[in-house]
């Protein structure tokens, strides 16, 4: 199958591949932005702690943050720089009426499809002059930055960790400030380039997709989001690597855990039978070759619950029922690397430990492709998180054409 814009599996059958080599491209990522921003991270703990504004996150964590900041600015300051105050307000305003009444949604989506086109794309005849986007931003750019991120509704989890940041900012001196900044735009180019070298491989063909298929977005609503450059894929497979390590230790420490999946996983989705609960809906065992029911049956025997939510759009929805903090309640989400690390920011949030498994390819109906293709998650990854034993040693079953049915028993289900 030719992949729409990613595949984890890089032309192989599975994606075990991927994980190897996204957790050798972390280390080198994280080795380089804590030779250079080591100091600033540790001003920034201290301000943190004086101003009692969160418990103290790893080193990682927060130089993390910080090459999104650079990535962010990098891609938008184009469209950023241009946008005026009015049409940045109303489609903020838009946003937050999204979230808050989604009866509205189809209403909502029809004037953010609009505006957001004429106003939040960076035609090329608008583009501002080179040099006001060839170095890192000044406050007032990155202000103008977040609020068009605002504007987007896309990237609420980012503005959150930005805010933050911009406070910080805020109260340095000018010229330290600055050049903060100007390391995160040149971490930024360093991290395009270099991911691109270890992680093209698996989005071949985000940039065909982009050159061919997105002009037909035209005034979506997901415009923005299916529009994302090959580098925020790199960026959001890195950082779903980033807090699965951050999380790692907690997640093993719970007592109860719950897998949340895309419906895009379910097959055939047009007549799933899943019964919705208060976490999501649960599988009804209606298909035998349904993915989804493979991994029901998987918790069933090992322990874990398994919900698909709502939402494809985000693993741990705001929109919708989704689980409250909970002792000992551990939450395995998968989405697309596009909303992994949204959703497991989300969940650091909300108080609960989480792990991200991310799609081995997008294929929703709602987004990627017309019909919608069935998706799917590398099975070994997720023993691996789970801290399942492996049984068997044929892994046939994982193809998407040779599937077990329901009621053969756990060996030959990760067979």
């Amino acid at each position: 199958m030719e992949p729409i814009t990613y595949s984890l599996r890089d032309g192989q059958k599975f994606s075990d591949a991927y994980y190897k080599n996204i957790a050798t491209f972390t280390a080198e990522v994280l080795a380089r932005l804590e030779a250079h921003l080591l100091s600033t991270i540790q001003s920034f703990q201290s301000y943190l702690e004086m101003n009692g504004i969160e418990n103290s996150r790893t080193v990682h964590e927060y130089a993390f943050e910080l090459l999104v900041l650079g990535v962010l600015w990098t891609v938008y300051a184009p469209a950023a720089l241009r946008l005026p105050a009015m049409p940045q307000r109303t489609l903020a305003r838009l946003a937050g009426l999204r979230e808050q009444r989604p009866g509205l949604k189809a209403v909502v989506d029809l004037l953010r499809g609009l505006l957001a086109w004429a106003f939040l794309a960076s035609p090329d005849g608008a583009q501002p002059p080179p040099e006001a986007t060839s170095t890192g931003p000044s406050l007032d750019d990155l202000n103008r930055l977040l609020k068009w991120l605002a504007a987007t509704g896309d990237f609420n989890q980012e503005i959150l960790r930005l805010n933050t940041w911009q406070g910080f900012f805020s109260q340095l001196e000018a010229d330290e400030a600055a050049a903060v900044l100007e390391t995160c735009h040149s971490l930024a180019a360093w991290f395009e380039s270099r991911s691109e070298e270890a992680l093209g491989r698996y989005t071949p063909n985000v940039e065909n997709f982009l050159a061919e298929t997105h002009p037909d977005y035209r005034w979506r609503e997901d415009a923005i989001f299916c529009g994302r450059r090959r580098v925020e894929y790199h960026l959001g497979m890195v950082g779903i690597e980033v807090l699965n390590r951050a999380f790692r230790q907690a997640f093993l420490a719970t007592r109860r855990r719950i897998l949340l999946v895309p419906p895009c996983m379910c097959r055939p989705k047009e007549k799933c039978k899943a019964q919705q609960t208060s976490f999501g809906a649960r599988c009804a065992h209606c298909t035998p070759g349904c993915r989804v029911n493979q991994l029901t049956c998987l918790g069933e025997k090992n322990g874990f619950g398994v919900f698909v939510l709502p939402d494809e759009l985000s693993v741990f929805s705001t929109r919708g029922p989704k689980p409250q903090a909970v002792d000992g309640l551990g939450l395995v989400g998968v989405s697309c690397v596009l909303t992994n690390l949204g959703g497991g920011w989300e969940t650091r949030q909300m108080g609960v430990p989480a792990q991200g498994i991310p799609l081995d390819y997008c294929g929703c109906k709602w987004h990627w492709h017309r019909e919608g293709i069935s998706t799917d998650i590398n099975l070994h990854q997720l023993l691996r998180v789970m801290e399942i034993e492996p049984v068997g040693t044929d892994r046939k079953s994982e193809t998407k054409d040779e599937q077990p049915a329901v009621g053969e028993t756990t060996s030959t289900l990760l067979k």
